[in-house]
């Protein structure tokens, strides 16, 4: 590997203070790079040697952040899981109607997990999980299980509203994102298919919204 060019005048890397926008700009600056190698290469094959090739330091610097290589993929999973669910545990997402919530939600969901970056992760968890069980944990945690309870709060907060029946919200909020997931996803990260386009997406949502909102519906007597 080519080392990266340094001018001649450069001097040795300043981190600054502990909290310092300086460090804060660092650590950003190691993390998007760590998120490059570690989708291309995969938690065994990335070499933290090539993230500091793309932003300079030294792997002391990178470690004073992260604690070790392990602790660097972890903060990737958890980053790039957080980024991609941030739409969708926003207050904002809740519409007037359960039909009408549940189809925003289901629409940004699946367009998040069918963005490359989300499918590489996907990926790589799968195949480094088995040796390193704490990073699917991770992965969940802050993903599709952040998904999960945010949904059910919603439900929740809103059943008298919506008129729903008596559920199990957590369960409830599962099983629908279990639903919209299906076969596509699994199809999609197996390279069976190529993600859906934006009317696949719909169509297939508003399927699973009606069949989700007349289970969850109370039954007038």
């Amino acid at each position: 590997m080519a080392k990266r060019a340094v001018p001649a005048n450069s001097k040795p890397e300043a981190d600054g203070a502990p909290g310092s926008s300086r460090q804060e700009t660092r650590r950003e600056e190691f993390l998007r790079a760590a998120s490059e190698v570690f989708l291309k290469d995969g938690f065994s094959g990335a070499n933290v040697d090539g993230v500091i090739w793309k932003v300079g330091g030294s792997k002391r610097t990178l470690y004073s952040y992260f604690g070790n290589k392990e602790g660097l993929f972890s903060t990737v999973i958890r980053d790039i899981s957080v980024r991609a669910m941030a739409s969708l545990v926003d207050e904002s997402i809740c519409r007037a109607t359960l039909h009408e919530t549940l189809l925003e939600i289901g629409n940004r969901y699946l367009s998040v997990i069918m963005l490359p970056e989300t499918l590489r992760l996907y990926r790589t968890i799968v195949a480094e999980g088995i040796r390193f069980p704490q990073l699917p944990e991770v992965f969940f945690e802050n993903g599709p299980g952040r998904a999960s309870r945010s949904l059910a709060r919603t439900l929740e907060k809103n059943h008298h509203v919506w008129g729903l029946r008596a559920l199990d919200y957590e369960a409830a909020a599962q099983h629908f994102f279990g639903m919209i997931r299906g076969d596509i996803h699994l199809k999609v990260v197996l390279g069976l298919r190529p993600p859906p386009k934006r009317d696949e997406i719909q169509s297939t949502v508003a399927s699973i919204v009606d069949l989700f909102v007349d289970g969850c519906r109370a039954v007038a007597n």
